[in-house]
């Protein structure tokens, strides 16, 4: 099991997880929307890889 997010993909994936879709608003209105949008979806599939992988009982 890896940890390879980097220290921007935690911090969306915190903001989403804090705020929920309201994120994308504040996205939108800082400017970051397209880029903070590709770090979640990027970060969330390395958090779900790194599930996966625990699920099936790999270290």
């Amino acid at each position: 099991m890896k940890n390879d997010l980097t220290a921007d993909e935690w911090l969306v994936l915190a903001e989403f997880l804090d705020k929920g879709d309201r994120v994308f608003d504040f996205w939108k209105k800082d400017k970051s929307l397209a880029k903070n949008k590709a770090l979640l979806r990027l970060a969330q599939r390395k958090f779900f890889g790194v599930a996966k992988e625990i699920r099936n009982g790999g270290n």
